[in-house]
């Protein structure tokens, strides 16, 4: 069975509709117009399994301030100031701050590449038909919120995948919730196409057919309250995010909170703007201690993360075999199972060594976790021992992980180890050598915890 992450590919494109939408294809106003929002986004990846954070986007005529609150100690904000065709970085903790020119791509300190390296040339496989069918259903409910009338308007996109596919089976990604016509005045022209995603070639080349379709007459627009699930081939939800709006203002803001504030310096890069604390501070006010930490200024704002807890920072899986899974959801079941044994656990964006250390700083995370899929391949002849023997005539898929944890800092890994599992699919068998590991991480990090 050949697999592809369909699922990735659709969801970002959805976000990216749902948060772009909000701010940029709406009716304009005058440019002098003010704009508030605050909102909470909580994730889950399985049943009482969840992060939250807080959001708040501010816009004043060609600029907006966005501030992010995850709760896992990294507190970000970014104004983008289109009249002077300028990102800006700002850390309040440190009193620093970058500058990114827009015509110019990302800052090196970025942990995702704006243009993908060339891919090795791999001869392309045809793969089968695949589906997708968007429907858009208005309820016909509606109810007032902050002042405007709110429609409730439900949304799903369907995937099916032919069994010759890259990706065989059924998925589907549902969006609900409550929407209102909202006129925000901020366009910003950064200088470059503004382009959807495009599925890569499977590992051996498989591309797929691919046929759109839509169905309903129901509109969407700016979200109020909104629910995004993604649920699996046999029903089950793998993947939660819901948007709350908590504060709609249209109040004068201070344009000082769209410029650099004063008394800030300027840094070489973005990982001088944030700091982790040392553990000698982090134990002195787990004991409840005051503690001082030069590198947080009076006045700076308390970091969300809680002292003494630890943080695993998890990185996409490297994916070494001929066939292919969907690392992001075998990713997430990672984190889910090293969650549930009452550790923080993160995704992480970096896609090396270097750039982990500096993203695990950001976020404060105390431990990183490195993960390859070394074997998956099929034991056809496992199958066919057991339909002649009375068992199960299913082939079962042979996985092997290879992974190292390491403490942030350090060059050497505190675990380093794989495991194996034959089950039958390739999701069945990657996931439960995905538990095993879940285990023996977190039997390693509770070492620590108990020094």
């Amino acid at each position: 069975m050949k697999n592809i992450s369909f699922l990735k590919v659709v969801l970002v494109v959805i976000i990216a509709v749902v948060s772009v939408s909000a701010f940029v294809t709406t009716q304009r106003t005058t440019a002098s117009s003010d704009f508030k929002v605050r909102y909470k986004t909580t994730m889950g990846a399985g049943a009482g399994q969840s992060m939250s954070g807080e959001t708040v986007t501010m816009i004043k005529g060609a600029r907006e301030r966005s501030e992010n609150k995850t709760g896992m100690g990294f507190d970000t904000i970014s104004i983008t100031q289109c009249d002077l065709k300028r990102t800006i970085q700002i850390s309040d903790t440190a009193r620093k701050y970058t500058i990114t020119p827009m015509e110019t791509s990302s800052p090196a300190s970025s942990t995702t590449p704006s243009t993908p390296p060339p891919a090795a040339k791999t001869p392309t496989t045809k793969g089968g038909l695949v589906e997708y069918i968007t429907s858009t259903i208005d309820t016909g409910e509606r109810k007032e919120m902050f002042g405007f009338t709110a429609r409730h308007v439900k949304g799903s996109t369907t995937i099916n995948a032919a069994a010759d596919s890259c990706s065989p089976g059924k998925r589907r990604i549902e969006r609900e919730g409550w929407y209102i016509d909202l006129n925000v005045a901020f366009t910003c022209d950064r200088n470059s196409p503004q382009t959807m995603p495009s599925p890569r070639p499977q590992a051996g080349g498989c591309r797929d057919q691919v046929r759109m379709r839509t169905e309903g007459k129901g509109e969407f627009g700016f979200p109020l309250i909104e629910t995004v699930r993604m649920i699996g081939d046999s029903g089950e939800v793998q993947f939660t995010q819901t948007k709350e709006v908590l504060e709609l203002s249209r109040a004068t803001l201070d344009i000082a909170l769209f410029d650099i504030p004063a008394g800030y310096t300027q840094a070489a890069d973005s990982s001088e703007l944030y700091a982790m604390p040392s553990m000698a501070s982090m134990s002195g006010m787990n004991q409840g201690q005051p503690s001082a930490q030069p590198s947080q200024p009076t006045g700076a704002p308390e970091q969300a993360k809680q002292p003494g807890a630890l943080v695993i920072g998890v990185v996409q899986f490297n994916n070494k075999a001929s066939r292919s899974v969907s690392l992001d959801m075998v990713r997430q079941r990672l984190i889910g199972q090293i969650q549930s044994a009452g550790f923080s656990a993160i995704p992480m964006n970096a896609t090396s060594q270097m750039e982990a250390e500096a993203e695990a700083k950001v976020k404060q995370v105390d431990f990183i976790l490195y993960t390859d899929i070394a074997t998956l391949k099929m034991n056809k002849l496992g199958g066919l021992l057991g339909g002649l023997s009375g068992g199960s005539a299913m082939p079962k898929t042979e996985s092997k992980l290879e992974f190292k944890l390491f403490a942030v800092g350090e060059s050497a890994p505190r675990l380093q180890s794989n495991t194996s599992a034959k089950e039958e699919g390739d999701e069945n068998s990657v996931g439960t050598a995905v538990d095993a590991e879940a285990r023996m991480v977190v039997a390693e990090v509770r070492k620590r915890g108990r020094g």
